[in-house]
């Protein structure tokens, strides 16, 4: 969400009016940028990898060791190279071999396996299987795993998913703080909202960071908000970039806000080119 909300997961309808006239900041739809629950954008992702679509960065790493050097170490029965298989499997859209070689890899005794037989099963549509690799991922103390588990449990309407997802975030788990502030914010309430967004952004959660920012902003707390802004735009956050543009240009600063409309156009946001183009045109 930068001024208005980018439906970039799924949660939210797309916000309208990104012209240079003035912004609403929608807080009802607060905490959507990241994932509307850690699950959806990572299931886009893959789902476009495994259909041939261009994407900015891969669902799985890619291995350092090539295949032929993969196989060679498998067939000693090294499971880390079997899950790498599985990897390259995912990474040339061939489901069925991302599937064999992660089962043959969590056989072998690598957890992380668990985690992505997890993933690929709920992107092709068997529940049961996921909730059970799951499962095992979470057990096994998997990072990241807690929160993706709990985030299926409500997707799937089941009520131990919050639970789940308060543990996750009491471990530590940075996403699932976020999640829980993105949970709160649709439940109207923006205290526990802000406080999930704070303790996220401690954490290094550059999302929480954003919404910060935008709870600010909404306050009028400017210089509140451009600070926290500008840390979110600092681990990358695009939607921030273009936020901290408007406030700039708003405020004046037509230099700094070329500079941040730029970031955000290099990092895909198509409204924050528009803005640039627009800028030039009447500041020159």
């Amino acid at each position: 969400m930068r001024a208005t909300a980018r439906g970039r997961t799924g949660a939210t309808t797309e916000g309208k009016g990104h012209d240079m006239q003035g912004w609403p900041i929608y807080l009802g739809l607060l905490l959507v940028i990241s994932l509307w629950a850690g699950r959806q954008w990572l299931e886009r992702r893959q789902v476009r990898q495994l259909i041939g679509e261009v994407t900015a960065e891969p669902p799985v790493p890619t291995p350092d060791r090539p295949e032929p050097v993969l196989r060679a170490a498998a067939s000693r029965g090294e499971a880390r190279a079997m899950l790498e298989l599985g990897d390259l499997g995912l990474l040339g859209r061939d489901a069925p071999q991302a599937l064999s070689w992660w089962t043959k890899a969590l056989e072998a005794g690598d957890d992380l396996a668990a985690y992505r037989l997890a993933d690929l099963h709920q992107i092709l549509g068997d529940t049961e299987k996921a909730s059970l690799h799951f499962r095992r991922a979470v057990e096994a103390g998997v990072p990241g795993a807690a929160n993706d588990y709990a985030m299926f449990l409500i997707g799937q309407g089941d009520g131990a998913g919050h639970g789940q997802l308060l543990r996750a975030a009491e471990e530590g788990d940075a996403l699932a703080m976020y999640n829980l502030a993105h949970l709160a914010a649709e439940r109207g309430d923006l205290t526990e909202s802000e406080r999930w967004s704070r303790a996220s952004a401690e954490a290094g959660h550059p999302g929480g960071a954003f919404s910060l920012g935008l709870l600010a902003h909404e306050r009028g707390d400017l210089e509140v908000a451009e600070t926290w802004y500008r840390r979110a735009a600092g681990a990358q956050h695009s939607d921030a970039m273009f936020n901290l543009g408007n406030l700039l240009r708003e405020r004046g600063d037509l230099d700094g806000a070329k500079h941040w409309y730029g970031r955000a156009a290099a990092a895909g946001v198509a409204e924050a080119a528009e803005n640039l183009v627009r800028l030039r045109r009447t500041s020159g």
